[in-house]
């Protein structure tokens, strides 16, 4: 067809292939305009490298709005705790201000469905909707509307209550549900790229358009309900169990083995939102006991986060677009907020997230060979200093401040003498920018 002194070549329902056909031809996309040439052997990164490059990858985008949810969250969290009493959880000014700063992490599974599906070359809104189906309320609070479960594995640390099923195959909703979390919802978008794909390349061009989404969206819901969630609790479940072990058979050395992989670990299953579990039995410690050894030692992860933020502070103090980057990441670790210095900065330069790591493992062996206890679980970062005020004194308080020092001291040392400036430029500048 020529209009207006244009050309437009009309191609129906081929469009999408032939649109990725020119995209990979040309390299259109990677500033370059001229035909694509041969490209050199891809060097291999391996599993751990490619498995965080894509991680990050798909959070990138989201990193100014969720440091910013971040503070605003833990701020108003802080105000509102029973010991600072300066804001009640019932006025209307909390209720707004909280949906602010929570409301992004709650719906989080949305986003990186979105961003995920950008990563893996799939419809992003196809990536929107599997997001959606995780958080929609009708499954996230499918414990209240079927009071009368069902369980699986009885007795075993792998047992699990279902409320319905879907074909006959039970539902297994994970406790705290799929809202805030991360690596389900990656996951389940990946697989949905691959069926995209095939629904693409299968489907006749008349019907693609209307039966690619319908195939791609059910098969994927239904294997990230059926599937995907279960496989992750049953990872948590075998975590849960190892750590409770440890405490209770070994007590002072298996103290330190176990604070140790809290301390460093409990970061990683942050990462993969595999967390849950841990929380939970933590919080039915509390409530059946009044304290808790789990997140005693867990809980130093943000403490250790906010230090080596102060280090990476320092030391780029120079570099101004490296800065804009690790000063709100700081502020929000602060809060108890740890993923934006998490997923922009500590993934990308792999060596200062191992850093953390180490840096855990060594607070929280000490916090966990010291049998440090846990009273209740509020604040998080400086404020969660707080949640080891009981017991009739001081004590745990001063036990978990000797772990975070020891762990700190090591990580912002650390942080300090591996950062390289000229590095962090090169794998963030375009974060930054």
């Amino acid at each position: 067809m020529i209009l207006g002194g244009q050309l437009q070549v009309v191609v129906g329902n081929k469009v999408d292939s032939i649109y990725d056909a020119i995209i990979s031809k040309y390299d259109i996309g990677k500033n370059n305009s001229s035909p694509a040439t041969e490209p050199d052997e891809p060097k291999k990164k391996g599993v751990l490298n490619t498995l965080m490059e894509t991680i990050s990858g798909i959070l990138v985008l989201t990193l100014g709005v969720l440091t910013a949810a971040g503070i605003i969250k833990g701020v108003v969290a802080f105000l509102a705790l029973d010991n600072i009493g300066v804001l009640s959880t019932k006025s209307g000014t909390y209720m707004i201000l909280y949906a602010l700063g929570d409301g992004f992490f709650y719906f989080l599974p949305i986003m990186l469905g979105f961003t995920a599906a950008k990563k893996f070359k799939c419809n992003e809104f196809i990536g929107a909707a599997i997001g959606a189906a995780l958080v929609y309320p009708g499954m996230v609070n499918i414990a209240e509307t079927f009071h009368h479960g069902h369980t699986l594995f009885t007795g075993s640390v792998f047992e699990m209550t279902y409320y319905n099923t879907f074909l006959g195959i039970p539902v297994i909703m994970p406790g705290a549900s799929y809202t805030s979390s991360v690596f389900p919802v990656i996951l389940a978008v990946y697989f949905a790229a691959k069926i995209e794909k095939w629904c693409k390349e299968k489907i006749p061009d008349a019907l693609r358009g209307v039966l690619t989404p319908i195939i791609t969206l059910i098969i994927t819901i239904v294997l990230a309900y059926l599937i995907i969630g279960p496989v992750l609790n049953a990872v948590c479940g075998v975590i849960s169990l190892v750590i409770e072990a440890l405490f209770i058979n070994i007590p002072v050395v298996g103290g330190a083995i176990a604070g140790g992989l809290l301390g460093g670990g409990f970061g990683v299953l942050v990462l993969f939102g595999l967390h849950w579990v841990i929380i939970g039995m933590a919080l039915q410690l509390i409530a059946l006991n009044g304290f808790d050894h789990i997140m005693a030692c867990g809980g130093i992860g943000p403490m250790i986060g906010v230090f080596q933020g102060l280090a990476l502070c320092w030391a780029c103090r120079k570099n101004q677009a490296i800065r804009d980057l690790a000063i709100p990441a700081t502020i929000s670790q602060v809060c108890g907020v740890g993923e934006p210095l998490m997923y922009s900065i500590l993934i990308p330069l792999k060596k200062l997230f191992l850093i953390n790591i180490l840096g855990g493992c060594i607070g929280g062996a000490i916090i966990g060979a010291l049998g440090t206890k846990m009273y209740m679980f509020g604040g998080s970062g400086l404020f969660g200093i707080l949640n080891y005020a009981g017991g009739g004194g001081v004590q745990d308080i001063i036990k978990y401040c000797i772990g975070v020092g020891f762990g700190a001291l090591f990580t912002f040392i650390a942080t300090l003498a591996v950062y390289n400036d000229k590095e962090a430029t090169k794998v963030l500048g375009h974060v930054a920018q």
